[in-house]
């Protein structure tokens, strides 16, 4: 199987196959951020979508160099949003609003952080994507309606969950890969010590 390359500008080719990592729910944990793109890197991985809660902005320079594009969505927590979209337009990343619209290896992605379940499953129902990416509730999902995929790749956080989980999206045949970061005591544990 053939992937396309990334360009020496970054930029990945929309009609060739990839893969794909889909990250959310940072929540400022900064080395699960690292460990996740060590392991996109060592995978192949040509393109990174964080569906939200990135949180703060400082966050955006363990992206820097790590030689993947990096489009993002806001998240209910990303307060200071002027913030976040120009750290990471100095690292080369690209905020896309709260909804975004993304083609890449010859599939159509929409990416939102997911506050609403009814605009989720409304966005999965128009049957438009190919895949829907999603994450607010921590969950780690994967689950086919229909032609549209959604994918909600669990959070790095962590802590509310008590799993920090990425996956990685091949788009020749829509599998996903998930991948386990590691293993935390959730808050609701920490908060009965």
């Amino acid at each position: 199987m053939a992937f396309a390359g990334t360009s020496p500008e970054g930029e990945f080719s929309e009609e060739e196959q990839m893969l794909i990592g889909l990250m959310s729910d940072t929540h400022d944990n900064i080395q699960g951020t690292k460990d996740a793109l060590k392991i996109f890197r060592d995978r192949g991985v040509e393109l990174v979508l964080h569906a939200g809660d990135m949180v703060g902005s400082g966050n955006c320079y363990t992206f820097e160099g790590c030689g993947m594009p990096i489009k993002l969505v806001y998240g209910n927590n990303d307060g200071d949003r002027e913030g976040l979209m120009r750290d990471f337009e100095r690292v080369g990343g690209e905020y896309l609003g709260d909804f975004g619209e993304i083609e890449a290896g010859g599939i159509k992605i929409a990416m939102l952080h997911g506050t609403q379940d009814s605009l989720v499953k409304a966005v999965v129902a128009s049957q438009i994507y190919d895949v829907v990416v999603r994450g607010h509730n921590h969950r780690l999902e994967v689950r086919r309606e229909g032609r549209t995929l959604l994918v909600n790749p669990g959070e790095i956080w962590g802590h509310f969950t008590g799993l920090s989980s990425v996956a990685i999206l091949d788009t020749s045949d829509l599998k996903v890969e998930t991948v386990e970061l590691g293993r935390y005591k959730s808050f609701r544990e920490i908060l009965r010590q």
